[in-house]
């Protein structure tokens, strides 16, 4: 008697994690269609954002911070390109469910990972810039000793900001005027994180309430081998962290049956 021929069943873990694979590179791919350079703006574009950076900050500013200490534009754009890769996963992710229409209507997949796709691009086209600042602060001859917390702080912005792009995502299927007031939001929410200028004065115990303050220290902490954030504001982050994970996942499933009929 024959043997039975045992069908092996791939499991559903390793199927999302291909097919989220191959989202982000059709997305990172479709970016650059039909450009002369191709995906090579991959790294053209985060390397003119820091030279740009650089000339305008060292050269055109000639008060202010900037012009005081030699060491500011470091500090900025330690601040800003984590800033600019949680700005853009959030913008894309917010209408990721209604730009993809015919995929969840049509398709059975879990669209949590429609969501995905855009933060997993900005957290690409992030690592490259800060790839790229890492070897203009090693040109200069600054050290990255702390470089090892780097890996830390991505994992925590993009926990954070895949929460929030789940939660955003399913509330703009019933909510189409949610982008304009998105875009106010983190307008409001940039000038009051401690990008541009350091946590320092009266309003200091106010910025210990978002969770930017920690991150963008940490992002600093690995780029820039300045002093860790308090251990609380860490544990802070951790927290907040987690809970927009988890919090953003299940609001996404409990509102994922109705989405379908909706876009």
């Amino acid at each position: 008697m024959q043997p039975r021929c045992q069908v092996q069943r791939v499991p559903k873990t390793y199927k999302n994690v291909h097919l989220l694979r191959e989202l982000v590179k059709r997305d990172f791919h479709a970016r650059f269609t039909g450009s002369a350079l191709g995906v090579l703006w991959a790294v053209l574009q985060p390397l003119s954002l820091v030279i740009l950076y650089w000339f305008v900050f060292t050269y055109m500013f000639t008060r202010g911070p900037a012009a005081e200490n030699k060491h500011y534009i470091d500090f900025l754009i330690a601040g800003l390109l984590p800033w600019l890769g949680l700005n853009e996963g959030i913008i894309r992710s917010t209408t990721s469910i209604v730009d993809n229409a015919p995929m969840v209507r049509r398709l059975a997949f879990r669209s949590e990972l429609l969501v995905l796709v855009p933060h997993a691009s900005a957290m690409i086209f992030e690592s490259i810039a800060l790839g790229l600042f890492g070897g203009f602060l090693l040109i200069r001859g600054l050290s990255l000793r702390s470089l090892w917390l780097l890996p830390f702080a991505l994992v925590l912005q993009f926990a954070m900001q895949v929460g929030v792009g789940w939660f955003l995502a399913a509330s703009y299927v019933f909510f189409r005027d949610l982008m304009p007031i998105l875009g106010f939001v983190l307008s409001v929410l940039f000038y009051l994180s401690p990008i541009l200028y350091p946590v320092a004065g009266r309003f200091e115990r106010f910025f210990v309430w978002n969770p930017m303050t920690p991150l963008v220290g940490l992002f600093r902490s690995a780029m820039l081998s300045v002093a860790l954030p308090a251990a609380g504001s860490i544990v802070f982050l951790l927290i907040v962290a987690a809970g927009l994970f988890t919090g953003g996942l299940l609001f996404f499933r409990r509102a994922q049956a109705t989405l379908a009929d909706l876009i």
